[in-house]
């Protein structure tokens, strides 16, 4: 069974993300699915991601967003295929969740893939991702979320999986374009922290 992941950013006005976060935590308190919510703390600012999982055949779960009434100014959504068995599960896994999103070349989405599930259980061992994903609309993108106790711990274990060796998956680089990066951090409510 494939898993998928479907993530809404709310791009907001400056100063309103407290409000719409707590907008947020009524609305999304017993959605089916949902996984995760995080605020950006480096990288785009006033931005609140949020996550919710589910198998193939079901339908994704409908939220009323909030709107520009309440301080949102874009929402954008996508649809992820989880890949390399790193389906997000809710629980404690770190204070600073790190979001890169990489644009795939055309025509290397496959390679792509099978060199990051190659990677992944050396990498593993150094510190687990939280979730590996391509998109499944728009442009052809792969997305790696990395929980981290402390900015610090996100240094070592970069400079750790660096000097072993064991990341970047050797070849990747030749297949990819732009690489952003974003330092999110989990709100309150989320079922990941």
């Amino acid at each position: 069974m494939t898993d998928f992941v479907e993530t809404t950013i709310l791009t907001c006005r400056p100063g309103s993300v407290p409000g719409v976060v707590a907008h947020l935590d009524g609305l999304l308190a017993g959605q089916p699915g949902f996984i995760g919510c995080w605020t950006t703390e480096i990288g785009a600012l006033d931005r609140v991601v949020v996550c919710f999982v589910y198998p193939a055949e079901t339908a994704p779960v409908r939220v009323d967003w909030p709107d520009h009434r309440q301080g949102v100014a874009k929402i954008e959504r996508s649809l992820w295929q989880v890949h390399g068995g790193t389906v997000p599960q809710p629980g404690a896994h770190g204070t600073i969740y790190e979001w890169r999103v990489y644009d795939i070349l055309p025509g290397c989405e496959a390679r792509v893939v099978g060199l990051m599930e190659e990677a992944l259980p050396a990498r593993s061992v150094v510190s687990p991702a939280y979730v590996v994903m391509t998109s499944c609309d728009g442009a052809s993108r792969l997305c790696h979320v990395w929980p981290y106790e402390t900015l610090a711990a996100r240094a070592g274990k970069r400079r750790e999986a660096l000097e072993s060796g064991v990341w970047p998956p050797p070849g990747i680089l030749n297949y990819i374009g732009a690489m952003h990066s974003t330092l999110l951090v989990p709100t309150a409510f989320s079922p990941s922290r």
